[in-house]
Parts: structure tokens; C-alpha cells; sequence
């Protein structure tokens, strides 16, 4: 009988468990899972950076730690316009603060 890399026992019919799905991580390396939101713009660019930095990356998962960490890696860009009001609490926000100043 064999075992997984926990030591436990498996049968010799039984796969899973026996091999790592993904190869291992580099030694200072982290896996985290996250949950990101942004435009569909900004999805298409990102998306783009990843089929770009994909064929040095093992797994689809490397290549987008790999674009996160060149994004935060380079400088911010000075040109790009603030995003508007995510949602209606912010324009709410951004209507009063301006009704305020007039009035001041």
C-alpha cells in the first residue's frame, strides 16, 4: 500500500492524493487566494498581461503573482485619471461635499 505526502495509506486503485496536482512552490514563494474586483477594461488589460507572461510560468496561477508583482513593482502612472464614484453612497457624498462648498 502507498502514501501520500501526509503519510496517509491509499489503495492501489486510488489516485488522488497521491501526487501534488501543481508543481511545488520556490522556497520564498506564497500561495494566497484572492478575490479582486475592477472594471471590465481593467479585466481585459490584465488578462493581456497574463497571456503575455504566461509561457515562463508553469501555472496560470504564477503568471498572475507574476504580473501583480511587476504591476506593484513599477512606478505609478502620473497620467491616469482618478476612478469616478464607485457606487451611489460615493456620488451622494461627492453631491454634498460640492453643495456645501457653493454654499460656503
Amino acid at each position: 500500500m502507498e502514501k501520500d505526502r501526509r503519510g496517509r495509506r491509499r489503495q492501489p486503485d486510488q489516485e488522488r492524493g497521491l501526487r501534488p496536482l501543481y508543481p511545488p512552490l520556490p522556497g520564498e514563494w506564497t500561495s494566497k487566494a484572492l478575490r479582486v474586483a475592477m472594471s471590465s477594461e481593467d479585466w481585459a488589460r490584465f488578462d493581456a498581461l497574463v497571456r503575455n507572461a504566461a509561457p515562463s510560468a508553469s501555472t496560470q496561477a504564477r503568471a498572475h503573482g507574476m504580473v501583480i508583482s511587476h504591476l506593484i513593482e513599477r512606478p505609478l502612472a502620473v497620467d491616469r485619471p482618478a476612478p469616478g464614484p464607485f457606487d451611489w453612497m460615493d456620488w451622494e457624498r461627492q453631491k454634498t461635499l460640492k453643495l456645501l462648498r457653493s454654499v460656503i
